[in-house]
């Protein structure tokens, strides 16, 4: 009894310190990483069901007018209110340049030279051999248009042609083609299209630009295919390469903030790695319109320009890789006057001579036309449009994937105008009119000047990977979900194109303010400017931990938000990252279907991970005792009874029922107080052997706790005690009178053990105690594991607190096992003289240690019973269900406790075989 009493008080101690660390590694944990930049997102849309997707920030254009972000902004509570603006998807026109002067022939005078892109993007599985550009190269004279007076083309020499004649002579096109002066005087005209085919689905494959340069008697190049507003050709300079400017657009999302607000939300002032960070005072200004990309001077008035502070990585996928050539033969000398369609065969079908192969990556263009912007302080692009596409629409599949829903073939766009803007974005399927776009084809032509760069991979993130999917700036990436997809990508995330509406969508990589996007609002869209922003992002003050006060401090706020403004608020306080599983059909240019793993964020994980830690704490807490008092209880019965007849003779000189019963609870007590003492001072030692942190306070509470826990053990025991009747006790004791009822030896060992049913009780309920201890730390482990699938947060907690809670089930379960031994050693002590009658008549060992292990296999088959059926029905109050995996793992652990309780039958057989036998029936 006092081992058992030892046990119970340091297991309890050093259980608790555990408890107690766990809890704060746990705690730990998920303070460090409960929290993203922010608390509260709020929009104007409806509440998100189910996981927020990354783009719920950017999703809604406009809807919260500037008035409420005040209102936000001026609640109690609030440390930062940072607001959103999204703008649209302006088609950056980046131009990469190819330089064709190695492949001129100076001393032909007519050439054409051919300019072949394939695109390749999706990691290489979307391809596309795109029509070439020819450059057509001459000696003669080339005459560029420079006005359009009375529906007659004007020519930079003075030629007038009438439009209609024009247009005929390059069908399609319209006219208004480059002219070529002959020797003889005559100007014919050079299509400025070779088409193959207008249907608009061939326009990538089956429509070549025909660019016209002069190849003047210096050696020199000038530009003819250009527009120069009503001067002489002589205005546009003279160039001494031929670089070709192929053209390219990238999509790039553009959204407003407060620069002071975002600088204090998440540090953005602190990622500008080149120029300088945005300002309060920063506002549309004027620029050269063609500052860009014309070689040629404008007299015309200077265009409008957005300060923005761009990304260095807009983390794109797509590469292009040019074949440059000069086509063989007399094909040069009859393109001047062929006609449009005319001139697709005869240059398409042209042989060439040997290739020059160039590779050019979107984003490295783009990096570089960052950079030289930067350096020249000139604008970094022209935009057209800003289109406002919805989210990405995704179908439910039975099997719980998000099958992405792709754009419908064939929808008519409402502005055919933003669809030709967008022509040259090689992967776009098409209908980006459809997107609710801003045009920006008016009076005024607009650019974007780059004031700085930042370093999207350079912002602060309070909460790491556990947070990434609720960074605005660093959109994470859909990987490969199985084996397949994986080695299609190359086991690397698939990242976007330039296809506008394509999937995956873009961070915000182009940052103005928002006084500039009121600015552009008054000139094109007046009516987006009375609600702008699109969500607003709060971090509420005083927040630390992730505790009560926490949860309870952000849930006043959002109270407080809804009250004031009626808008939508989402708590992503304690929310962790998740992949959900998308079917992305195959795509239009070879890529196949691909299942993937979309970066979502699951709201509350942190709330649902401490609450399973505290429960699992409590619940191993529980057990330890439960089945230690057990043991307790146990052995002072058993005292109770092998003293019976001291008791009797104390009675017989006049010890009333009261003070019998005392005297038993004061040497529990005793000898519990002495366990409390000796298991208080063992505990320090087995705590920092363990690794565990035990306070003080903890240490002194197994005193208390160990006389506390014998007291009640021996409470049952102390009140037998006080009916103890001298006469009784004091007779010879017999065995009670049984009838022959069991024919078997199965049938004996279950009479046995009905014979003392509370001790057999007792003995299964050990036993239970430690199988349901395994089933539910199980069921705890299944929902970190399982549970939150992919949960990042509940992974990092779930590591830390794994290995004390395996080792705290086993001792509950060793403790069971312990207890089913003792019921078997004491029914052995008890019925020694039975064992005794047998052994004399003839049974042998092997008999008496079959019935041994029936009546284990017994006790064992009670406390499985109870055990599993405590276990799984209590599963549901840590993780809401039953997995099938638990029903087949608490049948494992039946299996293995039946086993262990045949092995703790080995004990009491040895006892039986040192039995006195001679001894023992001289007694009877």
């Amino acid at each position: 009894m006092f081992s058992a009493v030892l046990v119970a008080t340091t297991g309890f101690t050093v259980l608790t310190g555990a408890a107690s660390t766990s809890r704060l590694v746990a705690s730990g944990s998920v303070d460090g990483q409960f929290r993203p930049s922010y608390d509260i997102l709020v929009h104007p849309a409806a509440p998100a069901t189910g996981l927020l997707h990354q783009d719920r920030p950017t999703a809604a254009y406009g809807g919260i007018g500037l008035d409420q972000w005040r209102l936000i902004e001026g609640i109690s509570g609030v440390e930062v209110a940072a607001p959103l603006a999204v703008l649209g998807i302006a088609d950056l026109r980046v131009e990469p340049r190819v330089d064709l002067t190695d492949q001129v022939d100076r001393s032909a005078e007519r050439q054409v030279i051919e300019v072949a892109p394939r695109i390749s993007g999706e990691r290489g599985l979307s391809t596309l051999t795109a029509a070439p550009t020819y450059v057509y190269v001459s000696r003669r004279p080339l005459v560029p248009l420079a006005a359009i007076n009375d529906q007659r083309f004007v020519y930079a020499d003075g030629t007038r042609v009438r439009q209609a004649t024009s247009a005929a002579e390059c069908p399609g096109t319209g006219g208004g083609g480059t002219l070529e002066v002959q020797p003889d005087g005559q100007r014919r005209q050079v299509c400025d299209i070779a088409a193959g085919s207008f249907d608009p689905d061939a326009r990538r494959t089956q429509v070549s630009d025909v660019v016209t340069y002069q190849l003047l008697p210096d050696g020199t190049f000038r530009l003819a295919s250009i527009f120069t507003s009503g001067r002489p050709a002589s205005v546009v300079p003279a160039t001494a390469r031929l670089e070709l400017r192929l053209p390219k657009v990238v999509p790039m999302l553009v959204a407003a903030i407060d620069p002071a607000a975002e600088a204090r939300l998440v540090g953005l002032d602190r990622a500008v790695r080149q120029g300088r960070y945005l300002t309060g005072t920063d506002a549309v200004s004027s620029a050269a319109p063609d500052a860009l990309s014309s070689t040629l001077p404008t007299s015309s008035p200077a265009s409008r320009t957005l300060p923005v502070l761009a990304a260095d990585d807009i983390a794109i996928d797509e590469r292009v890789d040019i074949a440059v050539s000069r086509l063989t033969g007399r094909a040069a000398d009859q393109v001047p006057g062929t006609a449009t369609q005319a001139l697709w065969p005869l240059l398409h079908n042209s042989a060439t001579g040997p290739p020059q192969t160039l590779q050019h990556d979107l984003a490295q263009i783009y990096r570089d036309r960052l950079d030289s912007a930067l350096s020249e302080q000139a604008p970094l692009a022209t935009i057209m449009a800003l289109l406002r596409p919805g989210p990405p629409t995704y179908s439910p599949q039975p099997d719980g994937r998000d099958r992405m829903v792709p754009r419908s073939d064939g929808v008519e766009s409402v502005d055919p105008t933003i669809d030709d803007v967008w022509r040259d974005s090689w992967f776009s399927t098409g209908g980006v009119g459809t997107a609710d776009p801003v045009s920006l084809l008016g009076q005024s032509s607009w650019s974007v000047t780059a004031v700085g760069s930042f370093a999207p991979d350079a912002l602060e993130s309070t909460a790491g990977a556990a947070q990434q999917a609720l960074d605005l700036y660093r959109r994470t990436p859909p990987v490969g979900a199985d084996a397949r997809s994986r080695g299609l990508l190359g086991d690397r995330p698939l990242l976007p194109g330039d296809d506008p509406l394509g999937y995956p969508r873009g961070a915000p990589s182009l940052v103005t303010s928002l006084t500039v996007a009121g600015e552009l609002y008054s000139s094109v869209a007046p009516a987006l400017a009375a609600a702008p922003v699109s969500s607003v992002r709060v971090r509420v003050a005083g927040i630390d931990r992730f505790d009560e006060v926490a949860r309870e401090r952000v849930r006043m706020v959002a109270d407080e938000i809804v009250r004031q403004t009626g808008l939508t608020v989402e708590i992503v306080l304690g929310g962790s990252t998740v992949r959900s599983p998308v079917l992305l059909p195959a795509g239009e240019f070879g890529r196949p279907e691909l299942d993937l793993l979309e970066a979502r964020t699951r709201k509350g994980v942190a709330t649902e991970i401490v609450t399973a830690v505290d429960r699992k704490n409590i619940m191993l807490l529980g057990l330890l005792l439960v089945v230690c008092a057990l043991l307790v209880g146990n052995a002072v019965s058993t005292a109770v009874r092998v003293r019976r007849r001291e008791l009797a003779v104390l009675a017989c000189i006049g010890w009333p029922g009261w003070r019998l019963s005392l005297l038993i609870l004061a040497e529990t007590v005793a000898l519990g107080l002495t366990a409390g003492l000796l298991g208080a001072g063992l505990s320090v030692p087995l705590g920092w052997l363990a690794g565990v942190q035990i306070s003080g306070t903890v240490t002194m509470l197994c005193v208390p706790i160990a006389v506390l826990l014998t007291a009640v053990a021996s409470a049952l025991p102390a009140v037998r005690a006080a009916r103890t009747r001298s006469a009784e006790a004091l007779q010879a004791s017999a065995a009670p009178a049984r009838r022959a009822s069991a024919r078997s030896l199965a049938g004996l060992a279950v009479a046995n053990l009905v014979r003392t049913p509370a001790r057999t009780f007792a003995g299964a309920t050990s036993l239970a105690a430690g199988v349901g201890a395994v089933t539910l730390i199980a069921a705890a482990l299944w929902a970190f594991d399982d549970g939150m699938v992919g949960s990042l947060l509940g992974e990092a907690v779930s590591v830390r607190v794994r290995g004390v809670d395996l080792v705290a089930v086993g001792g509950v379960l060793l403790f069971g096992v312990l207890g089913v031994a003792d019921v078997l050693y004491l029914n052995v002590r008890e019925r020694a003289a039975e064992f005794a009658t047998l052994r004399a008549i003839g049974w042998p060992d092997s008999a008496l240690n079959r019935l041994l292990i029936y009546e284990a296999l017994g006790v064992g088959v009670l406390g499985c019973i109870l055990g599993v059926a405590a276990g799984l029905g209590s599963v549901a109050l840590l993780v809401g269900t039953v997995d099938g995996r638990l029903a087949m793992l608490a049948l494992a652990v039946t299996g293995a406790a039946l086993l262990l309780t045949v092995l703790a039958a080995l004990v009491p057989a040895i006892l039986i075989r040192r039995l006195p036998t001679a001894a023992l029936l001289a007694d009877q």
